[in-house]
């Protein structure tokens, strides 16, 4: 009977474990659909699919915790599903979005975020043993910067013939990818909005999040990714002023609330 139990228990948490690696293999396959989109000129549907593929990913890590089934070997095969599904993903689509009036220009653009998305996701993994913190990232992470590229996509899907939009993009990869290598830590929003237990502010705050997404789902996307994108900057810019001004106002002897 007590054998019968412990086969029964054995089997219940391999089906446990397996649980996150399902999800992220199916992230994996909406990343692989969305680079068949691109290369088929659906743009808004390759878009549509990295934003799945987002919240799969987000899934993915909080079925982990909450079951206690997080591994080393699903962080790694996480990360490869993500070097695919967004890294990838996201370079080809704002390449083949954006090459008849860039050039050679997107082509290099679409580098320069690949190889960014691909060192982010190495970093992490060498980092994420030695982070016992969980409340913060160093760097922006991959899907961040990915659904912020898809977010001016979807928002506006055909302005590149303005100079300025153009400049603007021109300018925005190259910061994303420095984002993404930097040191700068961003706040995990999911961990900290959003811990184990779930209260009545918590539920409101998701139901007010899904009501702006099913009216506005474009500019609700692209609002969410620029705070998450501005976030970290913001943080360390606050933090070394109010370092600052601490240590002048003590100089001079000025108490600082």
């Amino acid at each position: 009977m007590r054998k019968n139990f412990e086969k029964e228990k054995a089997q219940n948490k391999n089906l446990l474990v397996a649980f996150p690696s399902a999800l992220t293999i199916f992230n994996l396959s909406v990343g692989f659909l969305s680079l068949l989109a691109s290369m088929h000129g659906h743009f808004l549907t390759a878009g549509w699919l990295i934003v799945l593929a987002a919240v799969i990913d987000g899934l993915d890590g909080v079925m982990a915790r909450l079951t206690g089934t997080s591994s080393h070997f699903g962080v790694e095969l996480d990360s490869l599903a993500d070097a695919v599904s967004f890294a990838t993903a996201t370079s080809l689509l704002f390449t083949l979005w954006s090459i008849q009036e860039l050039g050679r220009v997107a082509v290099a653009l679409g580098f320069i975020f690949l190889s960014a998305g691909v060192f982010r996701l190495a970093r992490y993994n060498l980092l994420q043993a030695r982070q016992k913190n969980r409340t913060f990232y160093v760097g922006l992470t991959v899907p961040s910067a990915s659904l912020f590229v898809v977010a001016m996509i979807m928002t506006f899907p055909e302005p590149l013939g303005h100079f300025y939009y153009k400049f603007f993009l021109i300018l925005m990869m190259p910061l994303l990818s420095f984002l993404m290598v930097s040191r700068i830590h961003y706040p995990n929003f999911i961990q900290l909005l959003y811990p184990r237990r779930f209260n009545l502010p918590r539920i409101l705050l998701t139901a007010l999040i899904l009501t702006s997404f099913y009216l506005y789902p474009h500019l609700s996307l692209l609002i969410a990714a620029s705070i998450n994108v501005s976030s970290g900057p913001l943080r360390d810019a606050w933090r070394l002023t109010r370092k600052y001004l601490l240590v002048r106002n003590k100089g001079n002897d000025i108490p600082w609330p």
